[in-house]
């Protein structure tokens, strides 16, 4: 698992960027028709969860629990559901939105203005979740939201001193996604500034 010898800010941009590749804020109501407060999370990498229990107890000093679930033809999927109306009201506060985030889905003002550090580790957190180090030594990430991957390619480029283009594909001819890709030498040139907290998880990117 990621060795977290970071400070609280670089943990916080960690956790934004894996809650905005595989989690959300659910709408739900309890039985009696209030509203719960939830913060969802979800990855068929069981290492990924405990990470991101781990960063939830080191943020906001709560516990949570996770459960999974067996699907047919396709990998055990690990879920926490947490509900914490204070823990949502700080998310919201930040920017994140609730509910359907997939067209809304921006890179947080925090995370713009924030250090480089801290930018690197909301990078890694949505990697981590919503993309991929393939084979041949890219990065690809996959997402609904192109807004984004739009703030994304900003953001990147920061790094890497261009900023890619965003692809559009439809599927089923209805649904849109997106893609962002950095070609061999740009993966390398961001990885090799990332922290050396983000040593040791190559098997977290597979």
């Amino acid at each position: 698992m990621l060795n977290l010898f970071m400070n609280r800010k670089e943990k916080l941009a960690l956790f934004l960027g894996m809650l905005s590749g595989d989690g959300c804020l659910p709408f739900k109501k309890s039985g009696e028709g209030y509203k719960n407060y939830a913060v969802q999370f979800y990855n068929a990498d069981e290492d990924l969860v405990k990470l991101f229990t781990k960063l939830f107890l080191d943020l906001f000093n709560l516990d949570c629990k996770y459960t999974h679930r067996d699907r047919h033809q396709r990998k055990r999927i690990f879920e926490i559901c947490k509900y914490s109306k204070p823990v949502v009201i700080k998310l919201k506060d930040l920017g994140f939105p609730e509910g359907v985030k997939r067209d809304v889905l921006r890179v947080l003002p925090i995370i713009k203005t924030g250090s480089n550090k801290e930018k690197l580790a909301f990078i890694y957190g949505f990697l981590i979740t919503d993309g991929s180090i393939r084979k041949r030594g890219d990065i690809l990430f996959h997402s609904g939201s192109k807004l984004f991957l739009e703030d994304l390619s900003k953001l990147i480029s920061e790094f890497i001193g261009r900023e890619k283009p965003i692809r559009e594909f439809t599927q089923m001819e209805k649904y849109k996604s997106y893609q962002l890709s950095l070609n061999m030498s740009e993966t390398r040139e961001l990885l090799s500034q990332m922290p050396p907290w983000h040593n040791g998880t190559a098997s977290a990117l597979s």
